[in-house]
């Protein structure tokens, strides 16, 4: 009987590329809980007329790599990914180091807009350790959702990448440090672009951002197949929550259009990013909420309030920001 593998036998390594689309075998090995990276393609299949009603001959056409990343968010790896999706990034601290991600209009992984760092990663993934190494070149994050799930801050991250090969290298671990149920508090203020955020509240059961940059992989006339580069059009991003149903001011400002401001802080050692050893702090500082669903439940079951918040642009300020505290030196 052939030898096969499950998941536990698989894992996946990245490194940051120097020349995008040119593949570097890994430099660090992340812990996932599962990903789907497809090798993508529209193959050409030639309808000639010749007295036949199937398809006469096939040609290979232009591919690229695409799918998604779920993992249980740590700082030690974070910075990698958003490092290669369309942010301005600052960089601070003597470490632990703080990232600041910011959104910016760049408009592809081709070109880097003034203050900001576009890199491109390669991802070594391992299906089966006897035979199965696949290297996925000119990597870029187009999306990512953050939430909240058993209590413990999770990622999934859309990676669109440019080719395919045989990839290497051999995983080493080092011990989980994950972001617990005790890590995470969320905070509500009026929009601005610097809210205070000075108090926390309490009755958010669950917490969801989710941005998408709206990726496309584009392929270009050239003597090879895979793509020339990645697109990114226009930046959603949105917060969504649950929250216990007290007063229905909240549902008037669904009505009236309010802006809000939006903050999760997600943190060990600490109790704000600046004093933690390692953490994310996620702020959305102009929302407004795009649903606001109130329904009444079972007899015995809390009257709560479902909502999506769409994200605004701010004036003289940034839409949202994504904060990283890492040991992870990153150049």
């Amino acid at each position: 009987m052939s030898t096969f593998a499950i998941g536990a036998s698989g894992a996946l390594g990245l490194a940051l590329e120097s020349t995008m689309g040119t593949y570097v075998a890994p430099t660090v090995w992340v812990p996932i809980l599962e990903e789907s990276l497809a090798y993508t393609e529209d193959k050409y299949y030639s309808q000639q007329l010749r007295q036949q009603a199937t398809d006469s001959d096939v040609k290979s056409s232009y591919y690229h790599v695409e799918g998604d990343i779920r993992m249980e968010v740590d700082c030690r790896f974070l910075p990698y990914f958003l490092y290669c999706s369309r942010h301005a990034i600052t960089k601070s601290g003597s470490g632990p180091y703080t990232y600041k991600f910011t959104p910016t209009a760049v408009g592809g992984t081709s070109t880097a807009a003034s203050g900001a760092v576009q890199r491109t990663m390669s991802v070594t993934v391992i299906a089966n350790p006897g035979t199965g190494f696949f290297g996925y070149s000119g990597c870029t994050v187009g999306g990512y959702e953050f939430t909240i799930d058993g209590g413990v801050l999770m990622v999934t991250l859309n990676v669109i990448g440019l080719g395919e090969q045989t990839g290497s290298g051999t995983p080493a671990w080092v011990a989980p440090s994950l972001l617990g149920a005790d890590a995470h508090t969320v905070y509500v203020d009026t929009a601005g672009t610097t809210p205070a955020f000075a108090a926390a509240v309490n009755d958010f059961n669950g917490f969801t951002f989710r941005a998408n940059h709206n990726a496309e992989a584009q392929n270009r006339i050239r003597p090879q197949r895979s793509a020339s580069y990645v697109k990114f059009g226009k930046t959603d991003f949105e917060i969504e929550s649950e929250l216990d149903f007290v007063l229905k001011s909240e549902f008037d400002n669904f009505k009236a259009a309010t802006t809000k401001a939006f903050r999760l802080t997600s943190l060990n050692g600490g109790a704000t990013l600046a004093a933690a050893t390692e953490g994310v702090q996620i702020d959305a500082n102009r929302v407004a909420y795009d649903a606001y669903d109130v329904t009444l439940p079972g007899i015995g079951d809390i009257v709560s309030a479902g909502f999506t918040g769409h994200g605004l642009n701010i004036t003289g300020g940034d839409a949202y920001a994504i904060s990283v505290k890492s040991p992870t030196n990153i150049a």
